[in-house]
């Protein structure tokens, strides 16, 4: 006799196997995507951006002197709008799937299209993002590696001819082995992964896939580009409760800016999604315009990690001029400018993304942070300067407490985010203020994201649309739905008397017993196969399965639904016990759907009681 959850438990032991081989296979995949990444990126954008415009991008770990102004200011407009044009191009003309900001195609993978992403994606979108970066667009890295990860992931999986849910994992983990990668960032990329595709929930099958691959692509990269942070900032300590009211305050303007960010984002969305024109000149346009703003204010060009560890150094380059940048020895315009160049910012990474070209929120959405953060850093040390101990550390707090509660307001991630500061900065000095102003920022942000593939929690996505009825089905047992007043017959009864009794019965299958113990099954499909003037000669043992799919009392109704799926079958026997073949009752689909259906009714009407209670 073969067993329900033998049945159920040896399909999951093949599956978790298979899992972890992808998940080594996409770290693999992940560790070389963003070393060919790194590699492409600083070409494109020193022939493409820097040699032209005759400007060098500031780069955090390249030295903190400032950066000289462009000597062709001029050209940053043609620039921007080329790599607008030529990412266009190429992803209209070949994956549409890789515009926009990646992440968020990922969710939607997820969520809508049964983990399934097209080959040619990860490759496309590593091209369109390089030139849009590269050429100037305030664009990042991570949102385009969130997508390649993702991407590798579902081929895998895919060959691998896994189910859809195993395929929806794979894309998950590839979704933190990216960001993990990319920010080197492990631990944090990959809860990144399984947070991200909810506003209020997590992915947790995915958890340690997402471990086993990030690491893997982290330990590759990192052998490859070096160990040091992505954001090289000074050292800072926390030993001061009072600033935490300073924090606090962080986190609530973090939130309104970041509502508007995304207000904006998708308002700049929606409005160039209805201008009538190709879709390959949409970006070119938005780049137009963002190197319009660049001409004036570069800081909002790129991904911007190197003004962010300028800033938290208190270097404060206000805007270019042709004798050089603009600085000022008043705080109050230091700190005004720097909210006006966050809010350029904004306008800089909506046109260069939400118009179609290829590009991460991720790393603009780290700046805007950090311009706000910066502001209010100089604001709360020029105005309670006796309450704060150490105020150059205290700004550097600032200043990366200000990127990652905005990002992880906006991104719906804050746990995930939370790591990753500790692990980009390489300190956990801020774990503590951080904690405050992610969790204010993020609770008063609430419904507001700007991954608008984001669904409320797992009940709410299509990816888990039985999963509450699969819960139901999981705490209810087959003794709460079989019948015992079933019919049997014994080796010895005709056929044609058993196929009188299934049609009385409406069973299509009756158990075969002797002395109560069940020796087999016959089925409606084994009668119909003997012709009818042979059926009243023919004995039931004749053609009877001997090998029977029982269930057992304490088994839940999900098992015995999951092996009747198996085997294609509609009822199983239900014996006493493991030890026992004695048949006790019968369990048909018919009676599953019926307990659950009862089950689901009576928890409906519960709810409602207590919702007007």
């Amino acid at each position: 006799m073969v067993n329900a959850y033998e049945v159920v438990l040896r399909r999951k032991g093949k599956y978790y196997h298979e899992l972890i081989i992808i998940s080594i296979l996409i770290g693999i995949a992940s560790g070389v995507g963003a070393i060919a990444f790194s590699f492409i990126l600083p070409l494109v954008s020193h022939w493409f951006f820097e040699y032209p415009v005759g400007y060098k991008i500031p780069e955090p770990n390249e030295g903190w002197g400032v950066p000289l102004p462009p000597q062709r200011p001029w050209l940053i407009p043609i620039v921007v709008a080329l790599g607008g044009l030529l990412a266009g191009i190429i992803i209209y003309s070949t994956a549409p799937e890789a515009e926009g900001h990646g992440t968020d195609a990922a969710i939607a993978a997820f969520h809508k299209f049964a983990g399934k992403v097209r080959a040619r994606v990860p490759i496309i979108k590593m091209i369109a993002s390089s030139i849009t970066i590269g050429s100037g667009g305030s664009a990042g890295r991570e949102g385009p590696m969130a997508q390649i990860g993702s991407g590798v992931g579902s081929m895998i999986a895919s060959l691998l001819k896994l189910d859809t849910r195993y395929r929806r994992l794979a894309v998950a983990t590839g979704i933190g082995a990216g960001i993990g990668t990319i920010f080197k960032a492990p631990l944090g990329g990959a809860i990144f992964g399984i947070e991200v595709l909810y506003k209020r929930d997590f992915e947790v099958e995915a958890l340690l896939p997402a471990f086993i691959a990030s690491v893997i692509g982290y330990v590759i990269y990192g052998s490859y580009d070096g160990w040091s942070p992505v954001l090289d900032i000074p050292a800072v300590a926390f030993n001061d409760p009072f600033e935490l009211l300073f924090y606090s305050i962080l986190g609530v303007v973090c939130a309104a800016l970041g509502m508007v960010y995304i207000k904006v984002f998708y308002t700049v969305k929606k409005m160039f999604s209805e201008l009538k024109i190709p879709k390959f000149l949409k970006p070119a346009l938005g780049g137009l315009i963002t190197g319009i703003i660049g001409m004036y204010i570069p800081q909002v060009l790129e991904m911007g990690y190197g003004w962010i560890t300028l800033y938290a150094r208190g270097v404060f380059p206000l805007f270019a001029t042709k004798e050089g940048w603009f600085f000022s020895n008043s705080w109050y315009v230091v700190a005004i400018i720097l909210v006006f160049l966050a809010f350029l910012k904004i306008m800089a990474t909506s046109f260069t993304i939400a118009t179609g070209g290829s590009g991460g929120v991720f790393a603009p959405g780290l700046g805007i942070g950090a311009l706000i953060g910066a502001a209010l850093g100089i604001t709360f040390i020029n105005l309670t300067p006796n309450l704060i101990a150490d105020p150059p550390a205290f700004l550097t707090s600032t200043v990366i407490i200000g990127a990652v509660s905005l990002f992880a307001a906006v991104s719906k991630a804050p746990v995930a985010v939370l790591i990753m500061v500790s692990e980009m900065t390489k300190t956990y000095e801020l774990i503590g203020p951080a904690m405050l102003s992610i969790a204010i920022a993020y609770f008063l942000s609430w419904e507001h994201t700007i991954y608008p593939e984001q669904v409320e929690d797992r009940a709410h996505s299509p990816a888990h649309a039985g999963e509450f009825h699969r819960v139901l089905l999981d705490e209810m047992l087959v003794k709460d739905a079989m019948k015992t007043d079933h019919p049997t017959v014994t080796p010895e009864t005709s056929v044609e008397h058993a196929l009188h009794i299934m049609i009385k019965s409406g069973l299509r299958g009756i158990p075969v017993v002797v002395d109560s113990k069940l020796v087999g099954i016959i089925a409606l499909e084994d009668i119909l196969n003997i012709p009818k003037d042979k059926r009243k000669t023919i004995k039931v043992k004749e053609v009877m399965n001997r090998k029977v799919v029982v269930a057992y009392p304490d088994e839940t109704l999900y098992d015995a639904l999951k092996a009747m799926i198996t085997y294609n079958i509609g009822q199983l026997p239900v014996v006493k016990d493991r030890g026992s073949q004695e048949v006790i009752g019968i369990l048909t689909r018919k009676d599953i759907i019926e307990a659950h259906d009862k089950m689901f009714l009576l928890l409906m009407g519960n709810r409602e009681a207590e919702e007007k209670g």
